[in-house]
């Protein structure tokens, strides 16, 4: 008798860098309480005044900011510029984070999911044995919310996250669901055709490419459905939630994107280097990669093409220098997880470390300073976007969850309050913070993942 045979953990490919991952069929299904949320969930529309709210989480890898001052002290300083636009909120313990199974870098990457890990075979840093989350992610939920008309419901970027052992638990941030993570794209000129290509493209042309594109997708929907005949229980139900995301895949090739306002023009993005996956491997390429990132986010938005990002720099498995950084003159050599594991006493690893962080906020400046400069009705693009900077842990030589600081920028179109230095000194979880998020895109909830970490939303935070 034939069988077919497909590998542990398969991706499928072929649309412009897109990668939708199989869920891991020997592992847990999504819980009875994950499909109550993911039913719970509003999908309308919503805007503020003419314009959509968006979206965007920023990830930096190993913790170590220092505590943030109503000041702008130490490197914080360099977000000064938009400080009217930024909310600094410290004392939030991950309590979500803190459950096995998982070392501390492992468990801290599902923070977005609210929950623990499932069980799993990735190997964590001090050996310890996880899987993937084990639900749906804060940005694909509020996808629901504000991404259901858009080419993409989210785009999820990726700056040489998967350079430290490929894709694993600790290279992804973004999940539809309990083991169904959204692999990061990584390429940037994989994102520009995949998003860009039929932006005044000449019609026969922009069809051509669809139907190739469509054709992918119908011989892999063909072949999971004859793996579904083989499976029985949840491993068939978690099959049909992958299927689901493939067919909806499809539903949005038909959309090339609604133009919002004047904007919205065409990147500019040079040719692809010879040699693709060694520039892209390249360390000292990380700051023309992520500029290239930003670039085609924010015009992606300015499109309409995706109301909701994650833009993750690195990863949790985070064993890179910074050469294009000095310190006393000279490159950065040194790994950025080792530096951020020293010992506090160790005054020069904690210099270049700061150095990193700086060059790390003056990335979101730049992000943000490009969202303020596109107008909508009385503000900006960054008055209509919510933005969440923060890392997997607290600290790397603790690796802690507790007290843990989170930058949330923007607003939301009016939904959150910024100007603000919130510390709420280990007295609420993280959970709350995903809350008032999903609240402030008019989802209806009082709990979002571990409803044993949820106590409500963050008032203060809400306007």
């Amino acid at each position: 008798m034939s069988r077919l045979i497909l590998p542990r953990r398969t991706f499928l490919k072929g649309l412009g860098g897109a990668s939708l991952a199989l869920p891991l069929m020997g592992s847990l299904g999504c819980s009875p309480e994950d499909q109550k949320r993911i039913e719970k969930v509003s999908t309308a529309q919503q805007r503020a005044g003419r314009f959509p709210k968006r979206f965007i989480y920023m990830y930096t890898p190993n913790g170590s900011y220092e505590t943030p001052t109503p000041e702008f002290s130490n490197y914080w300083s360099v977000l000064a510029p938009l400080r009217e636009k930024i909310t600094f909120i410290t004392g939030l313990d991950m309590l979500s984070c803190m459950k096995p199974p998982g070392e501390p870098h492992q468990q801290g990457m599902a923070l977005l999911t609210g929950r623990r890990l499932n069980s799993g075979t990735f190997v964590g840093g001090d050996g310890s044995l996880a899987g993937w989350a084990s639900g749906i992610s804060l940005d694909q939920e509020i996808a629901k919310a504000v991404g259901q008309t858009t080419k993409r419901s989210t785009l999820n970027l990726g700056v040489q996250s998967t350079n430290h052992g490929g894709t694993e638990v600790r290279t992804v941030c973004s999940y539809l669901g309990s083991d169904l993570p959204v692999p990061n794209e990584t390429n940037p000129w994989n994102v520009f055709d995949s998003l860009f290509s039929d932006l005044g493209a000449d019609p026969e042309g922009a069809e051509t490419l669809k139907l190739r594109r469509k054709s992918v997708l119908d011989r892999v929907d063909k072949k999971y459905e004859k793996l579904v005949t083989k499976l029985s229980g949840e491993d068939k139900k978690k099959l049909e939630q992958h299927l689901d995301a493939v067919r909806e895949v499809e539903k949005r090739l038909d959309t090339t994107g609604g133009v919002i306002g004047g904007d919205c023009q065409m990147p500019t993005i040079s040719s692809a280097p010879l040699g693709i996956e060694q520039f892209l491997g390249d360390p000292t390429n990380f700051p023309t990669i992520a500029k290239l990132h930003i670039d085609l986010l924010v015009m992606a938005f300015a499109c309409d093409l995706t109301r909701v990002a994650t833009l993750q720099f690195s990863a949790a498995t985070n064993n890179r220098p910074h050469p294009w950084l000095l310190h006393n003159g000279s490159p950065i050599l040194d790994d950025e997880h080792g530096l951020s594991h020293q010992a506090d006493s160790a005054t020069a690893a904690w210099q270049k470390l700061g150095i990193i962080r700086k060059w790390n906020l003056e990335q979101l400046l730049y992000l943000m300073t490009a969202l303020n400069n596109i107008g909508e009705d009385d503000g900006t693009m960054l008055d209509n976007t919510g933005i969440i900077l923060t890392s997997e842990i607290y600290r790397g030589n603790t690796h802690s969850h507790m007290n843990q600081n989170f930058l949330v920028a923007g607003g939301c179109g009016g939904a959150l309050k910024m100007n603000q230095f919130i510390n709420y000194d280990g007295e609420r979880p993280h959970n709350d913070l995903l809350v008032s998020m999903l609240q402030a895109y008019g989802i209806e909830t009082d709990t979002f993942g571990d409803e044993e970490s949820c106590t409500g939303p963050l008032t203060e935070l809400m306007a």
